[in-house]
Formats: C-alpha cells, sequence, structure tokens
C-alpha cells in the first residue's frame, strides 16, 4: 500500500475548514484503506503552541527520528492516528528558507517575514522536510498531498527532496480572499502561483474555484517560470510549456454536474456526514422552533445566518436586504462570534436602520445538535458569502432539508450569493436560490427580493426542500466516493511526475543523446 504524506497546518483543534476536510475524509480513508485500497495516509500536521496541548501526547512511534529541538505529537482524527509537528526555528533557519523560497519558487517572504503567524509556518515548512526526510527511508511515501498555501511550501520541498510527485489542493485561494485584489508582493498569492508551476496535479473543493485559482493565478505562473528559465534545464521548461496548455484545457471543458478532472487539474466537491442528520426527529425539529419562538416570540417566520463574523460573509447586505423586507412579522438571527468591535458595528447598523425589533445579534458558538435543531426550525437559511469556494454551511442547509423531508416536514430555502461552488449546488427554484453577483459585488435589493419570494410562496417552499433533500444524498457529496476521487488525482499526479522525473524518461534521453 503506498503512503501518502498528507500535510494540512490546522488540525489540533477542532476550527474552520481545513480541520472538518480532514476530519471528514479520514474515516472514509480509513475504511478504504481497510478493505485495501492503494494508498494509506500519513498526516504530518501543525502543533500550535499558544494552544493547549488536549487530546496531544509526545509519540513514541519513531525511537530513531532524529528530532533535535523540535517535538513530535500524536493524536487521532477521523480513525486515524496523525502526527503533529513543534519546532520554533530559528532566524537564521527562516532567513535561509525565504531564500530558498525565493530562489528556487519565486515566493516573496519579505513583507510576511515578521509576521508571527508566517514565522510559525516557516517553522513548521522546515520540520515537514526534516522529519519526511528522515522517514521515507522507512515509510517510502509515494506522494505528497499539502492543503492550501499554509502547507504548500512544505509540499513544494518534500517534492525536490524526496523525489516524488505533489498534489495542491486550493480549498481556498488569495485572489477570493482578497476580493480580487491580492496583494502581489505577498507570500500567500506568490505560494499559491508557485503551485501552479510546482504540483504535479492542481485540486480545486468545486469546479469553479479550481477555474476561478487557475485562470487567475497562471498569469502569475507563467512570469514566475520565464524568470526561471535561465536557472533550469530545457526538460523544466518543456514541462511547464505542457502545464501551460494542459491548465488553458482545463479550463476550457465543462463539467456534467459537480467534478471535472483532467490529467493536471480537477474540481472535485467537499462532502458531508448525513448520519447525524438522517436520525433528527420531529421532536428535535420542534424543539428547534421553539427555542425560535422564545427569542423572538412575536415574528412568525425566521430568517437564520449561522457563520463566521467575517465581512466576506455578506452579513452587511443581509442586513440591509432585511431592512428593505420591512416585514415586522419576519424576523432576522444573525448567529456569530463576534468582537466587541464587529458586534457593535452590527448593532449600530441595526439601530440605524430601525430593525432591531426584529432582529437578533446571537454572540456566541452554538453547541453541533441546536444548530441542527435551528437549521431545520428557520424557514431561510440566509449564506450571501462574497466569496465561498465550496460552502460547507450551505451542505448542512440542504441536509436540513432531508432532515425535514424524512419527518414529513418543509426545510429551510437555503439562500446564498453566486460565487465560487455555490454556482453549481444551488439551482435556483429547484433546491435554494443564487443571488445574481457582479464579480464580488451582492446588492441589498437583489437579496431581498429573493428573501420575499421564499418566505412568501409556501408551495415553493415545499418543491425547494424536496430538492434539497434529493441535491445533498447525491453520490458527489458522499465521502467515499470524494475519496476515490481523490485516488485518482493521485494516479495522474504520478503518471505526470513520471513524465517528467521517471526512469523511462531518463532512458528516452538517454537513448536520444546516444543517436
Amino acid at each position: 500500500m503506498k503512503k501518502v504524506l498528507f500535510l494540512t497546518s490546522e488540525l489540533q483543534r477542532p476550527i474552520g475548514g481545513l480541520y472538518r476536510f480532514a476530519s471528514e475524509l479520514l474515516p472514509a480513508w480509513r475504511n478504504k484503506t481497510i478493505e485495501g485500497c492503494d494508498y494509506e495516509p500519513f498526516v504530518l500536521s501543525m502543533r500550535d503552541s499558544s494552544a493547549p496541548l488536549g487530546d496531544l501526547k509526545i509519540t513514541k512511534d519513531f525511537p530513531k527520528l532524529k528530532l533535535d529541538n523540535m517535538k513530535l505529537y500524536e493524536a487521532v482524527r477521523g480513525g486515524v492516528k496523525c502526527y503533529f509537528i513543534e519546532n520554533n526555528s530559528t532566524r537564521e533557519e527562516q532567513i535561509e528558507l525565504h531564500k530558498r523560497l525565493w530562489n528556487d519558487y519565486r515566493i516573496k517572504s519579505m513583507k510576511s517575514a515578521f509576521d508571527p503567524f508566517y514565522q510559525k509556518l516557516n517553522s513548521y515548512w522546515i520540520a515537514v522536510e526534516k522529519i519526511a526526510l528522515q522517514l521515507h527511508k522507512e515509510l517510502n511515501f509515494a506522494v505528497v498531498d499539502a492543503q492550501d498555501w499554509l502547507a504548500f511550501p512544505a509540499g513544494f520541498n518534500c517534492k525536490k527532496e524526496l523525489g516524488i510527485p505533489l498534489v495542491c489542493r486550493f480549498h481556498s485561494g488569495e485572489f477570493g480572499r482578497s476580493l480580487g485584489k491580492p496583494d502581489l508582493e505577498g507570500a500567500p498569492v506568490t505560494i499559491e502561483a508557485a503551485a501552479l508551476q510546482e504540483a504535479d496535479h492542481i485540486q480545486g473543493v468545486s469546479v469553479h474555484e479550481a477555474k476561478f485559482e487557475i485562470y487567475n493565478l497562471l498569469p502569475l505562473k507563467q512570469e514566475i517560470s520565464k524568470d526561471l528559465k535561465q536557472y533550469k534545464s530545457e526538460i523544466w521548461w518543456e514541462e511547464q510549456l505542457k502545464k501551460n496548455d494542459d491548465y488553458e484545457r482545463f479550463l476550457l471543458f465543462e463539467s456534467e454536474d459537480l467534478e471535472l478532472i483532467t490529467s493536471v487539474a480537477s474540481g472535485i466537491t467537499n462532502g458531508i456526514n448525513l448520519e447525524e442528520w438522517e436520525k433528527m426527529d420531529v421532536d428535535r425539529i420542534n424543539f428547534g422552533k421553539i427555542v425560535l419562538k422564545k427569542l423572538m416570540p412575536n415574528q412568525n417566520k425566521i430568517i437564520l445566518f449561522i457563520g463566521r463574523a467575517d465581512w466576506r460573509k455578506g452579513i452587511d447586505v443581509l442586513i440591509e436586504a432585511f431592512a428593505e423586507l420591512n416585514d415586522e412579522k419576519t424576523g432576522l438571527i444573525i448567529a456569530s462570534s463576534f468582537d466587541d468591535e464587529t458586534y457593535k458595528k452590527y448593532h449600530s447598523k441595526i439601530i440605524n436602520l430601525n430593525i432591531e425589533k426584529n432582529t437578533l445579534l446571537y454572540n456566541g458558538w452554538l453547541a453541533e445538535d441546536l444548530k441542527k435543531s435551528l437549521f431545520t426550525a428557520c424557514v431561510v437559511l440566509a449564506l450571501p458569502s462574497l466569496y465561498e469556494p465550496f460552502g460547507l454551511v450551505t451542505l448542512e442547509g440542504l441536509a436540513a432539508d432531508l432532515a425535514c423531508e424524512n419527518n414529513g416536514r418543509t426545510g429551510p430555502v437555503v439562500v446564498v450569493g453566486d460565487t465560487g461552488g455555490m454556482h453549481e449546488i444551488i439551482k435556483n427554484g429547484v433546491n435554494g436560490f443564487k443571488v445574481p453577483m457582479n464579480g464580488f459585488d451582492l446588492k441589498p435589493d437583489y437579496l431581498s427580493k429573493i428573501l420575499k419570494i421564499a418566505l412568501d410562496d409556501e408551495k415553493l417552499r415545499k418543491k425547494i426542500s424536496n430538492g434539497g433533500a434529493r441535491r445533498v444524498k447525491q453520490k458527489y457529496f458522499d465521502w467515499n466516493y470524494i475519496v476515490d476521487k481523490i485516488f485518482e488525482e493521485y494516479n495522474h499526479a504520478i503518471e505526470n511526475y513520471e513524465q517528467w522525473h521517471g526512469i523511462k524518461h531518463l532512458e528516452s534521453i538517454y537513448k536520444e543523446v546516444k543517436m
């Protein structure tokens, strides 16, 4: 069985999309491993020294490993033992890393060099390479799988030093996070551009996300490759030209539904575990309705937002759109974890728009069971993000439809911005609504009109609830299916690597030279 060096920076604490992706992917991967699949994960993550250890403990699995000043912990995530590196690299080591990242990949570290988080990432990248080099002798890694720019540089260096192929997975990108205005002198975007140069296969967490990243990053990648050409071999340059052509072909192709896989790039959705949703009964749905009624006793219908208090989640637009509704019998609940400044900002906005009587800011994270009950109890789940590569909460909204349909109830209408994976997952009037957008601009009046349609048309809500339930049960969101597709990516990466770096390619060059 081939070992996959799976690199992710966020797995210690149950926070964020990277944690959720790995913790939900790994159980399905573990089952495939038991069944005798071709690939087995070896997860190497980052220990956050600012957080409590929790369930992490020093591992004793590799007694011959030379750790020097590093520490290697272990803990189980998704039924799989994972390893966590703690490393405090010296300033000299980081400067040397920055030089190497620039010389080899044209990654610009100067603006981020003194940022504490970037320094933590530097220490992680340095440690990953040191540990992987030693473990490779024992475990014989077949491929590296790196998650987001936070782990890509470690993947670049492991590919180079271990001589194995690399998969880079985009969970989000700097062009989207900056709403189209990235700092081209910053580390994140230059790392992402370098990924198109260094990876043997690129994946986005939706077809739209994959195409969005490749379209925006390809010109930067081409600039990097041209700049490095003088220091590289002719074979390397031929490989880069071929990649450019293959990326452009990927941008040309359309998906039949929710996935697109080519030799060099792919768009594959994330998944959702439906088991707990399918266990929900009428009592739990009714409990959610009771909670909403206690929170807003004078409102008959509730629009619910649950998510991070990030301006890119569209909270400002949602508040303005709700004010335009001018419907005192409908309530808006915005549930998030706010800092004081952000809470005051939204509270002031609500007061100024004169909607404080039917708008509630709930400050604090919700327990998972309560969140599920609230999802099934609201009439509209509003998620008007300005940028959303995939949208796990959207899937949860569709899962709430499934739970309601299983109990003879009507689930929520999921309303999203027409961005990223939402463009593909949601079909207007079929399983939810997408608010039209111009680039990253979402107009409150468009959102308000869609909210009104969803609130007023009970027959349509029933149709959409049924459509949402059917959508979320499709194979594309089944982690077992997704794991198989990831294995396809590994196969493509290995084939691509062998084409340019393998023995057969070297033998063909040798024959040409002899002739």
